[in-house]
């Protein structure tokens, strides 16, 4: 669905159901570079059982409008007034990798629709290397490669989805291509920029659920364990034959550990 937020358009799928904020919340927040379809599979599957779906596309990326924000906490201010232009409550966050930092900020600043919050595959900072912010600015096809070859663990190289004859590599790129020319860049050196993941994630309230990717060579275990040791008793929860994009590479474990952690705190009728 489309809607206006600061005279802009943004877009989220709804996982195929009407949007109804009378009903609890599920947010979807996408990583660099990537948009709502990541989350395909999970968001089809809540909205299916009774809950109200946004699985957002950040400014500039694919269907929502530019230009892309250029910090972590301009994004999550955002989030804000994209909950308060829909009046949600009853929110139960769901976040992977830079979305991870956005949910963090979020989180931390404005906690009182919130019922629970996910966060799959991310630390508390995302340090980017030179050679990959450089080629998002200057030869951002490069850095699509880098991104999606580092990002897709086994099953994304070896085309051992869920879905016959899916790519996920093609797929990323594809995404990857179609958001607006900056976006990638954009993103990058927001997550390289910031720095108050240490202040935020103490100040989470709730339920909080972690998922690790056993085989993660963007978001390391060192980075989990530290985000891990800043949050109030979260449940950890480790895929250990997945790389980075858990949503895509073993969608069916996403789902059942976010169905469980979410249907226990953040129940709907």
């Amino acid at each position: 669905m489309y809607f206006e937020v600061n005279a802009k358009q943004v877009f989220a799928t709804t996982g195929g159901k009407a949007f109804d904020n009378s009903k609890p919340v599920v947010v979807f927040l996408h990583g660099s570079g990537f948009d709502h379809t990541v989350w395909n599979l999970q968001s089809r599957f809540f909205a299916f059982r009774n809950y109200a779906v946004l699985a957002l596309d950040l400014p500039g990326h694919t269907n929502s409008d530019g230009p892309p924000l250029e910090s972590i906490e301009d994004m999550a201010t955002w989030l804000n007034e994209v909950m308060e232009a829909l009046d949600t409550k009853d929110i139960s966050l769901v976040a992977h990798s830079q979305g991870c930092l956005v949910g963090l900020e979020y989180a931390s600043r404005y906690p009182d629709r919130l019922r629970s919050a996910t966060f799959i595959t991310s630390g508390l900072a995302t340090p980017v290397n030179d050679v990959l912010l450089n080629a998002a600015k200057d030869d951002p096809e490069s850095a699509i490669a880098m991104m999606t070859g580092w990002g897709f663990g086994s099953a994304g190289h070896m085309h051992q989805g869920p879905i016959p004859g899916n790519s996920m590599v093609s797929g990323g790129k594809k995404i990857m291509r179609g958001n607006t020319p900056d976006a990638l860049s954009a993103d990058l050196n927001a997550c390289n920029n910031y720095t108050n993941g240490k202040q935020a994630a103490p100040k989470v309230q709730g339920p909080i659920q972690v998922i690790v990717a056993g085989k993660d060579r963007m978001a390391p275990r060192k980075a989990t364990d530290e985000l891990i040791a800043h949050l109030r008793d979260p449940q950890v929860s480790v895929i250990p034959e997945s790389g980075h994009i858990v949503p895509q590479e073993v969608p069916n474990k996403c789902r059942t550990l976010l169905k469980e952690f979410i249907f226990s705190n953040n129940p709907a009728e």
